[in-house]
């Protein structure tokens, strides 16, 4: 089904299964709305968003390089043009969401979720809820999520993501928010991924990582939960809860304005990772008309919106460019963690943090989701710990 220059269309209750394509496609919509459907036995994605790419052929030996002219109703290599064109706007339309659904058995990913303007910050409003998305990487096994997120201002919340490959949720773009997810057993056959992934673009800031549970990543891998990749910044991580959640449960690859608070850390070796690779082997990334120069030009960073919005952004290369600084890692919780930080003290900044081998007053320590006792010690050791949604986390679909 394609949903196309349409508004307020709802599509309720149906199931789409046994196709070689999509099962769904929006573009240019406003107001669309996937509620209560099983898309499942796909080749490719489940529910697609926004225009796809076709292949740039190379006449000399017809190899396809990069990508080519946007086009309905495909993917193609539109992962691979939005890689080189960071602000592309990819027409799906704003105020468009999926609820209530069940994505499995596909080819490609799950979701691709998008709207929004990351040249103006207008957001997009769409969004991804109370679904479940699951075994979806049947022929591509790697970077195609369970949730791909692209533009500004659009949410997944409620899901369960689980049994893949690879990623649970790979996002670009400015102002999003993932929260609520229960994402489990993903990652299961790569190295150096992330369950939630971005990254290689100081300008994608705002986006809120909050109230997720992250269950039985591969500690044998390099497998991370929250992945901020090479130089991504400004970012806000709060509430969630990493319970054998990879060798890494968070890895911070040289950037800056991070903030992670109110968090819990559940028997890993190694809690939080950062470096200052932008000194060392990612330098060349740094060079005039390379990628960071690239991606920050795109988006006129030192003029509005983004120098409003973002007022750290404006002197990116003046105060260090290369420097790792005001990552703040502040009242977490960390229970038979090995180390808190794999990295030099001096990139984060560390306090009013508590860290544990014994009973920190979970109900049942085998599962946190069911919350803390009410005399819990962490609410005595942590300054100001809240109370935090736990019943509220993933998808209440049967």
């Amino acid at each position: 089904m394609a949903i196309e220059n349409c508004e307020n269309v709802s599509i309720q209750n149906i199931t789409f299964e046994n196709s070689r394509g999509i099962g769904i496609y929006i573009e240019n919509a406003k107001g669309s709305l996937i509620d209560g459907c099983t898309i499942r036995n796909m080749g490719s994605v489940g529910i697609c968003m926004g225009k796809g790419n076709l292949p740039e052929i190379k006449s000399d030996d017809h190899s396809m390089e990069g990508g080519g002219e946007q086009a309905s109703r495909i993917i193609g290599s539109m992962m691979g043009v939005m890689y080189k064109n960071t602000v592309l706007d990819r027409q799906a339309g704003t105020n468009n969401g999926v609820k209530n659904c069940q994505v499995y058995n596909t080819g490609g990913g799950g979701i691709i979720l998008s709207g929004g303007n990351r040249l103006t910050l207008e957001s997009g409003n769409s969004f991804v809820e109370n679904c479940k998305i699951y075994n979806y990487n049947r022929i591509e096994k790697s970077y195609r999520p369970g949730v791909w997120i692209d533009g500004v201002g659009n949410k997944i919340s409620g899901c369960d993501i689980f049994n893949a490959p690879s990623m649970a949720i790979l996002f670009h773009g400015n102002e999003h928010i993932i929260e609520y997810c229960k994402i489990t057993n993903v990652c299961t056959e790569v190295d150096d991924q992330g369950a939630i992934y971005y990254g290689r673009d100081p300008s994608e800031r705002g986006n809120i990582i909050r109230y997720n549970y992250f269950k039985e990543l591969s500690p044998k891998h390099r497998v991370t939960a929250t992945y901020h990749d090479d130089m991504a910044c400004g970012s806000e991580v709060y509430g969630n809860i990493y319970f054998n959640a990879g060798s890494l449960p968070v890895l911070i690859g040289g950037g800056k304005d991070h903030h992670y608070y109110n968090n819990i850390f559940i028997n890993s070796p190694t809690a939080i990772h950062i470096d200052n690779r932008g000194e060392n082997w990612a330098k060349a990334m740094f060079d005039k008309d390379a990628i960071i120069d690239q991606r920050l030009k795109a988006v006129n960073y030192k003029e509005a919106p983004y120098a409003t919005k973002y007022p750290l952004l404006v002197n990116y290369w003046e105060e260090g460019a290369t420097k790792p600084m005001r990552n703040v890692i502040d009242g977490n919780l960390f229970v038979n963690i090995g180390n808190v930080l794999d990295g030099k003290s001096s990139w984060g900044e560390f306090y009013n943090n508590w860290m544990t081998n014994g009973d920190a007053g979970f109900v049942d320590k085998n599962d946190p989701l069911k919350g803390f006792k009410e005399n819990a010690e962490v609410f005595q050791k942590i300054e100001g710990f809240p109370k935090l949604p736990f019943n509220k986390m993933g998808s209440t679909l049967k």
